[in-house]
């Protein structure tokens, strides 16, 4: 008879200790050292060191050795600390540099990609796809393992302590009431947990996960199929220029990515054999670039309307990844029978871009504040950008010393040609990012009130249209109304007021030519002397946008305003009513 034996209890009791002292510095960290330690930098600058060091130790231990492990999260963990440390030394005050979040996401993704080639580094497999799959996948899973597991503990004790508590035993909450107790056990159950978890890797391994990605492929390719076929017929008008668009894009692109990796998995052994999968994932392999190139072109079309910011410079770059993951696959499936292997390579080349990247852009060689400040301010020289659209809280209070440095050379300018940046800039001084984009918001809506406001024919005749009369709307409409409705000749932009609604509420139709999102009829509710709300409405069987005669018919006046169920605007025997 086989007997079964339980592994050694030293592996766990050394990891289960080891976690307990991340748990009792993660504890410094937080609640003892911002009271006692006044050099914020410094306290960065051992808090990301400390946290890199353990997060990155209690994911090696067990792929790697002791000694091995801690010189890879040493190296690492001081690498990436020091580079933060050095980041932060662009800002006036230690809080911007986590003001958008990318110096903290590159530090992330230093200590992300830096410890499977580290240990690949140690065991010298750093060209070794297989092993460097295992390990970067196989830390995902034990540490998703590990958490969930710290989850299902501390909702248990809770719940111990509850029933305890009924019979007026509350040793538990006592227990954790101590303040490094919740820390430490914390750090012992996931180090307990890590050390399970590598001791049943055959069990807890990412091939589960993997072989679940792969079954998303069809989808995901079925998807991107239908919407390149869209494109000629839909158009792009809701797709260039648009940030959120090319966010939606590199998404898409990086989920494939992710699945046709999945698809390939460490090796052909692995690998999915069906040959209709093998044609699935080189299908969607070879739609990659037109997903890439989409989003580029929608990131630059918004770049040279607005000019950099970091934030753009962050997607400007994500996006050149995307594409260069794309065209790598693509020339890797022109490579014949081999095309798994050189994506398989692919792969390691662009992860150690990846890791490059992030390093440089903590570092002095690559400065985001620095291009964006003196990029704006160019373009605001050259007349490209006014100063209502100029991102002057960012350059006052985000942007750092480059931000300052910019803000020098505008206050050196004639103050009588520049009076609006430079009121601007006093306002960033004082006011939080809401109240000034609130005041800025309201000053931006006022001026393209007044741009729109000449060019809408309104009804009834002889209704007079304030120049601030669209100043309740929202900017993002106004901006696309102000370039809409100055075009217009024969179909003109044209406001019907009138007694529209169940009650016979005093309201108003705009309706703007065209066919992009930003065109059609929209109800506008009058307060204040100010219309606003601009919710778009739809006619049954028609959609949201009137033809050019139909609007010509309502601008020359070709309307009734009578009843259906509710007051409706009446065009011959078209009803348009605020319900829809």
């Amino acid at each position: 008879m086989h007997e079964q034996t339980e592994p050694p209890m030293s592996p766990r009791v050394w990891m289960s200790l080891i976690g307990g002292i991340a748990g009792l510095a993660a504890w410094i960290l937080f609640e003892v050292l911002p009271d006692t330690l006044d050099n914020q930098r410094l306290f960065l600058w051992i808090a990301s060191a400390t946290g890199g060091f353990f997060t990155v130790l209690l994911a090696l231990l067990g792929p790697l050795k002791a000694r091995p492990a801690v010189a890879v999260a040493g190296v690492l963990s001081l690498t990436a600390a020091a580079l933060l440390f050095w980041n932060n030394g662009r800002y006036l005050q230690f809080d911007d540099q986590f003001e958008h979040g990318l110096a903290p996401l590159a530090w992330s993704l230093l200590l992300l990609i830096g410890a499977p080639f580290g240990a690949a580094l140690v065991e010298r497999k750093v060209r070794d796809y297989a092993y460097l799959f295992d390990t970067a996948w196989g830390i995902v899973v034990r540490y998703a393992a590990a958490w969930v597991f710290v989850g299902l503990f501390w909702a248990l004790l809770f719940l111990s302590d509850a029933l305890l508590s009924i019979v007026g035993i509350t040793l538990i909450e006592q227990l954790i009431d101590e303040e490094p107790v919740p820390y430490v056990l914390t750090g012992l159950v996931l180090g307990l947990a890590l050390s399970v978890a590598q001791e049943l890797r055959s069990y807890v391994s990412p091939y589960l996960l993997l072989r679940l990605l792969r079954l998303l492929l069809p989808m995901v390719l079925l998807v991107v199929t239908v919407f390149i076929a869209a494109l000629p017929t839909r158009g792009l008008s809701q797709l260039f220029g648009d940030f959120s668009a090319a966010a939606i894009l590199m998404g898409v692109a990086i989920a494939g990515v992710t699945l046709i990796t999945s698809a390939l998995d460490r090796d052909e052994e692995d690998a999915i054999a069906s040959r209709y999968m093998r044609l699935a994932t080189k299908a969607l392999a070879l739609l990659l670039p037109i997903l890439g190139g989409l989003a580029i072109w929608a990131i630059w079309l918004r770049v040279s309307e607005y000019g950099w910011t970091p934030e753009r410079l962050a997607a400007a770059i994500a996006s050149g990844f995307v594409m260069s993951y794309a065209v790598l696959y693509a020339l890797a499936l022109l490579r014949g029978t081999e095309w798994t292997a050189h994506i398989r390579q692919a792969n390691i080349f662009m992860a150690i871009s990846a890791l490059v990247v992030a390093g440089l852009w903590l570092s002095p060689v690559f400065n985001a504040e620095k291009i964006s400040a003196e990029t704006q301010l160019t373009r605001y020289l050259d007349g490209k950008i006014k100063a209502d659209t100029f991102p002057v809280w960012e350059l006052q209070n985000t942007w750092g010393k480059p931000g300052q440095a910019v803000i020098e050379k505008l206050n050196a300018l004639p103050k009588e040609d520049h009076i609006k940046i430079l009121a601007s800039l006093e306002r960033a001084k004082s006011q939080s990012r809401w109240q000034f984009t609130e005041n800025q918001t309201a000053e931006t809506t006022r001026n393209l009130s007044s741009r729109i406001t000449p060019h809408v024919k309104i009804w009834p005749d002889g209704t007079t249209l304030a120049p601030m009369a669209f100043a309740g709307t929202y900017s993002f409409y106004l901006e696309k109304w102000a370039e809409i409705c100055p075009q217009q000749t024969t179909t003109p932009c044209t406001l019907v007021h009138g007694p529209f609604g169940a009650q016979g509420e005093d309201k108003a139709l705009f309706i703007v030519p065209g066919q992009d999102t930003h065109a059609g009829i929209f109800l506008m509710h009058l307060t204040d002397g100010k219309y606003g709300a601009a919710n778009s409405i739809s006619i049954p069987g028609q959609g949201r946008h009137l033809s050019a005669e139909q609007i010509e018919q309502i601008a020359t006046g070709g309307f009734r305003i009578g009843p259906s169920s509710r007051q409706a605007l009446w065009v011959g025997d078209l009803e348009i009513s605020p319900e829809n």
